[in-house]
C-alpha cells in the first residue's frame, strides 16, 4: 500500500513539472509591441521577448521575409527587423514555443512624451485644474487613425524593469481625452504637416525632479546632496528603461517646476539626463526638444528665470531645442490651460531641425551681443525669420528691462528700438553694466518675431546677490 501511494505521489509531481513547464512555455512580448502600435518608417526596429531558453524563435512580418533567432539561457530574444516607408497597414507573426500576432501596425514617427504634470496632464477635464482651452472642441475632432498613443502607466523602480504596462490606442474622441495634450497637439501638427502617422509614447509624472529620471550613469557625473539620493533613477527604471529597445525618432520634454529650488544642480543633472538616455537607446543623438517651465509666482521670486537659465544648459548638447512660453503662462496656475499652442511651438522646432522644413520658423528672438556706451546700454537681437518686435518699446511703461552698475542694484530701464536693437537707459543708472530682461517670475514676453515666437528670460551678469530699487 505504501509503494503505491509512493508511486502516486510521484505520479503528481510529474504531474505538476509537466503543467508548470507548459504554462511556462509560453512566447511572451512586451506590452509596447501590441496591436495599434507605430514602428519607426525605413528603419532597423528591434522586436524583442522571452520564452524557455534555447528556444527558436520565427519572426514573420506582412512586408518582408522571416527573421530567425535562438532564445539565450534566460529566455530572452531579440532581433532586427526593416520597416518600410509610411502608407502601409501590417501585421508580424511570432512563432516560438507558442504562437503570438501583432496585428494593425503602422509605421510612421515615433515620438516619447516626457516629464512632469505639464506633460501628464490630459486633454480631459480634471476637477481641480483650469480646463485646458476648447478641450472639448478639439477631442470631439480627434478621430484619427494616423495617430497611436501608448500611455506608459505610472511605476517606481529600484533596479531597470523591462517591461511596463500599457496598451496602443488609435487616437480618437474618448481616447484622446485621457492622454497628455502637449503630446497630443505636438502629434497632431507633424501628422498635419507630414501627412504620416504619428506614434506618441507617453511616459509622464506629476510633481517629479529629473533626478529620478536621470539612469544611474547620468546621476553619478553629478554631486548631488544626500537628500535626493534617495529618489535616483526610481522612474528611469520603472517607465524609461522598459522602452529603450523600442525605436524611436525623438523626444519631448516639459519639466522642471519641481526642480526650481534646487536650480544650479539641474544645469548639469537635465543635460546629463539626456545624454544618458541617448546612450541608452544607442541610436545616436536623437532629437530632444523640450518646454521652457512657465511663469508663474514661485517662493523664490527669480525662481522661474534660474530655472529657465538652467534648462538652456542643454542647448549646449547637439540636436537640442526649446519652446519658449513666455507670454502664454498662468502667474497664479503652475498649468497653464494653453497647451495646444505648446504643441505647436514645439513642432515647429521638429518641422525645421529634425524634418528639414527650413521655410518654418521656430525660434524668437535672443540676444546676439551687447555693448556699453555712455550712459547707454546697446542689446543688439537675431530675430529668425523676420524683424524685432518690441511691445515695451511702444508702450514705454512695461517693466521688462533693468540695468545695473558696478554697485549691482538694478534699475527699471527706458526702453527704445532702432531696428533690430534695444537701447536701455536710466537716469539712476549713470555707467550700467548689466541688463536682465524679464528676470521674474511674473514677467510676461514683450519681445517678438512676426511669427509671434517670444524671447526668452535672460541675464548679462552673473551675480548671485542683487538690489531692485523701488
Amino acid at each position: 500500500m505504501k509503494q503505491l501511494l509512493s508511486k502516486l505521489q510521484l505520479l503528481m509531481c510529474f504531474v505538476v513539472l509537466l503543467g508548470s513547464k507548459a504554462l511556462n512555455s509560453q512566447t511572451k512580448l512586451p506590452s509596447i509591441l501590441s496591436d495599434n502600435m507605430v514602428l519607426q518608417q525605413s528603419a532597423d526596429v528591434k522586436i524583442w521577448g522571452w520564452d524557455i531558453p534555447d528556444q527558436n524563435i520565427i519572426v514573420t512580418p506582412s512586408w518582408s521575409k522571416a527573421v530567425k533567432t535562438t532564445t539565450n539561457k534566460d529566455g530572452k530574444w531579440q532581433l532586427l527587423v526593416k520597416t518600410p516607408k509610411a502608407g502601409k497597414i501590417g501585421r508580424i507573426k511570432i512563432k516560438g514555443s507558442t504562437k503570438q500576432t501583432i496585428n494593425n501596425i503602422l509605421f510612421g514617427e515615433v515620438w516619447l512624451c516626457s516629464g512632469q504634470s505639464n506633460m501628464e496632464r490630459e486633454l480631459g477635464f480634471r476637477n481641480n485644474q483650469k480646463p485646458i482651452v476648447n478641450f472639448w472642441e478639439e477631442s470631439q475632432n480627434a478621430n484619427n487613425s494616423n495617430i497611436r498613443m501608448f500611455l506608459v502607466h505610472r511605476k517606481k523602480s529600484n533596479t531597470p524593469l523591462e517591461d511596463s504596462v500599457g496598451k496602443w490606442v488609435i487616437c480618437t474622441p474618448e481616447t484622446v481625452l485621457k492622454f497628455s495634450a502637449v503630446g497630443y497637439f505636438y502629434g497632431k501638427q507633424l501628422v498635419d504637416k507630414l501627412k504620416t502617422p504619428v506614434g506618441l509614447i507617453q511616459a509622464a509624472w506629476g510633481g517629479t525632479k529629473v533626478e529620478p529620471w536621470t539612469p544611474k550613469e547620468g546621476i553619478e557625473k553629478t554631486i548631488l546632496d544626500d537628500k535626493y539620493k534617495k529618489k535616483f533613477s526610481s522612474l528611469y527604471n520603472g517607465m524609461i528603461s522598459p522602452l529603450i529597445n523600442y525605436k524611436i525618432k525623438g523626444a519631448i520634454w516639459y519639466q522642471g517646476e519641481s526642480n526650481v529650488s534646487n536650480w544650479k544642480q539641474y544645469k548639469k543633472l537635465f543635460p546629463n539626463m539626456i545624454s544618458s538616455w541617448r546612450s541608452a537607446w544607442n541610436i545616436g543623438n536623437f532629437p530632444f526638444y523640450f518646454v521652457q517651465i512657465a511663469p508663474y509666482n514661485y517662493p523664490d521670486k527669480f525662481g522661474v528665470p534660474k530655472i529657465v537659465e538652467a534648462q538652456l544648459e542643454a542647448l549646449k548638447l547637439p540636436n537640442t531645442g526649446v519652446a519658449v512660453t513666455q507670454d502664454i503662462g498662468a502667474f497664479n496656475d503652475i498649468h497653464p490651460p494653453e497647451k495646444k499652442e505648446v504643441g505647436r511651438r514645439l513642432s515647429l522646432i521638429a518641422l525645421h531641425k529634425t524634418y528639414g522644413k527650413k521655410d518654418v520658423i521656430y525660434s524668437g528672438p535672443f540676444l546676439k551681443s551687447f555693448k556699453t556706451e555712455e550712459q547707454k546700454i546697446i542689446l543688439d537681437f537675431k530675430t529668425p525669420g523676420s524683424t524685432l518686435h518690441s511691445v515695451g518699446a511702444i508702450m514705454g511703461k512695461i517693466p521688462s528691462f533693468y540695468i545695473a552698475g558696478e554697485n549691482k542694484t538694478f534699475h527699471e530701464a527706458q526702453v527704445n528700438q532702432k531696428g533690430n536693437q534695444i537701447i536701455l537707459t536710466s537716469t539712476k543708472v549713470k555707467y550700467p553694466v548689466a541688463v536682465r530682461y524679464n528676470w521674474a517670475n511674473n514677467a510676461n514676453g514683450t519681445l517678438y518675431n512676426n511669427e509671434g515666437l517670444p524671447a526668452l528670460p535672460f541675464r548679462t551678469d552673473n551675480w548671485d546677490e542683487v538690489l531692485y530699487a523701488k
